[in-house]
C-alpha cells in the first residue's frame, strides 16, 4: 500500500517538478533577468501572503481528517466551508491593502494575491485527501491543477506577454478553473461566520507557516530592500527555484510519515524507532545531493537557463549544502506536528527566522546573494536543533509514561 501511495505521489511530483521547471524556464526566458527579478520578488512576497490566505486551515484539515481532535468534533463538518470563506475574505482584504501600500506595483501584486488564493483553495481539497490517506486521488488532483496552470502560462508565452502581472494572471486562470472543479466535487460552499474556536485551533499553524515562510522568503525581499541589482536577484531566484524543485520530490515522503506518526501518537517509543531510520536516510540523501550539485551546478544552470544567468551556479552550489540539514528537518517537523507540538515548531521556526533575517541584514551589504545562500544553510542547522530538541523531549516523556503504565 505504501509503495502504491509513494509511486502515485512520486509520479505526480515528477510530473509537477518537470512541468514547474519548464514553466520557470519559460518565464525566465520570456521576462529576462531584470523582469524575472521583479517576478521573483513578488512571488516571494505572495508566498508570505498565501500563509494568511490559508489561515492554518490546510494543516488543520489534514490533521483532523487523519485523527480528529476531541475539541473540534462539533465543527468537523463545517471546516472545509470555513476554510473557503476565510480565503475569499482574506484575498479581498489583502487586495485592498496592496492597492494602498504598493500603488506602483498594485496590478502585479493584486493579481498575484488572487493567484495564490486560487492555489490555496486547491490545497484545501488536497489536505482533506491527504488526511484521509487517499494519496492516489491526491496525486491525480495535483497533476490536474499543475496542468491547468502550466497550459495557461504556455498560451500566455505564445501570445507574447512581457510583464510579470500577465504571467500571474495566466496562472490564476488555470488555478481558479481547477479550484471550481474541486469545490463542485467536494460540494463546498463558503461559510462566512467562522466560530472562534476554529480560529483558535488554526492560529498555531498560521504562526508556524509565517515563521517558516519568513526565513524561506525573507532573503529575496531583503536583497530587494538593500537595492541589490535585479540581475543578481534574478540569478539567486533561478538557483532557488532549482532547490525548490528538488524539495518537491521529498514532499510525498513527508505526507506519508505525518499520517503514520499521527496514527501512532499513542506509542511514542514506536514512533521514535520509526523516526530514526528516516532521519538517517534523509541525511544520507542530503549529502549525496549536496555533492552532486557542487559537481554539476555550472552545466545545469547553463543548460536550463542559458548563458544569461552565468554565475548562478556558485549560488546553487552553496544552497545545495542546505539539503544535508533540510531533508532531516522535514522528518523532524512531521513528527513534531503528529505529536501536536505545533506551538514548539512555531517557536523553533521563529528562532530560525530571526536568525535568518538578522544574518541577512549583516551579510547582504558585503556579500550580496552569496551571503544569503550561506544564511540559508545556517538557518536549517538552527531549525533542526530546535525542533529536534522538542521531539526528543516529548518522546522521552512519552516513553516514561509508557513504562509507568
Amino acid at each position: 500500500m505504501i509503495l502504491r501511495f509513494l509511486g502515485a505521489q512520486w509520479f505526480a511530483v515528477g510530473f509537477m517538478g518537470v512541468i514547474s521547471l519548464v514553466v520557470s524556464v519559460i518565464i525566465a526566458r520570456t521576462l529576462g533577468p531584470d523582469l524575472f527579478g521583479t517576478y521573483a520578488v513578488v512571488l516571494s512576497g505572495g508566498a508570505i501572503a498565501a500563509i494568511l490566505l490559508d489561515g492554518g486551515f490546510g494543516r488543520l484539515l489534514q490533521r483532523e481528517h487523519a485523527h480528529p481532535t476531541a475539541g473540534l468534533q462539533t465543527f468537523f463538518a463545517v471546516l472545509p466551508q470555513a476554510a473557503l470563506g476565510h480565503v475569499l475574505v482574506s484575498a479581498t482584504v489583502l487586495s485592498l491593502l496592496a492597492v494602498a501600500i504598493f500603488p506602483q506595483q498594485a496590478l502585479t501584486v493584486v493579481v498575484a494575491i488572487w493567484f495564490y488564493a486560487a492555489s490555496v483553495m486547491n490545497q484545501f481539497g488536497l489536505s482533506i485527501l491527504r488526511g484521509e490517506g487517499r494519496m492516489v486521488r491526491d496525486a491525480s488532483w495535483q497533476i490536474g491543477n499543475r496542468t491547468f496552470t502550466a497550459t495557461c502560462v504556455g498560451i500566455a508565452a505564445l501570445l507574447g506577454v512581457g510583464q510579470p502581472w500577465q504571467i500571474f494572471l495566466a496562472q490564476f486562470i488555470g488555478a481558479i478553473a481547477f479550484a471550481l472543479l474541486i469545490m463542485r466535487f467536494l460540494r463546498m460552499g463558503p461559510l462566512w461566520k467562522i466560530p472562534s474556536a476554529v480560529y483558535a485551533a488554526t492560529l498555531p499553524f498560521v504562526w508556524l507557516d509565517l515563521a517558516t515562510a519568513l526565513y524561506f522568503r525573507a532573503d529575496m525581499l531583503l536583497l530587494e530592500w538593500f537595492d541589490v541589482s535585479k540581475f543578481e536577484v534574478g540569478k539567486y531566484g533561478v538557483a532557488y527555484r532549482l532547490i525548490e524543485a528538488v524539495v518537491l520530490f521529498a514532499s510525498p515522503v513527508g505526507l506519508i510519515l505525518f499520517r503514520k506518526f499521527r496514527l501512532g501518537i499513542g506509542a511514542p517509543r514506536k514512533m521514535l524507532r520509526e523516526m530514526i531510520p528516516a532521519l538517517i536516510g534523509a541525511q544520507l540523501i542530503g549529502i549525496v545531493l549536496a555533492i552532486s550539485i557542487m559537481l554539476f551546478s555550472e552545466p545545469v544552470i547553463d543548460l536550463v537557463y542559458g548563458k544569461a544567468y552565468f554565475g548562478a551556479h556558485d549560488l546553487l552550489s552553496v544552497l545545495g549544502i542546505a539539503f544535508v540539514f533540510l531533508l532531516p528537518n522535514g522528518v523532524l517537523i512531521q513528527a513534531a506536528l503528529a505529536l501536536e507540538l505545533e506551538r514548539w515548531c512555531a517557536v523553533s521556526a521563529t528562532i530560525a527566522a530571526v536568525a535568518n533575517v538578522g544574518g541577512n541584514v549583516l551579510v547582504i551589504p558585503s556579500y550580496g546573494p552569496l551571503g544569503s545562500a550561506w544564511m540559508t544553510v545556517a538557518t536549517e542547522v538552527i531549525l533542526g536543533c530546535a525542533v529536534g530538541a522538542g521531539v526528543w523531549y516529548r518522546c522521552r516523556r512519552g516513553n516514561a509514561r509508557e513504562e509507568t503504565s
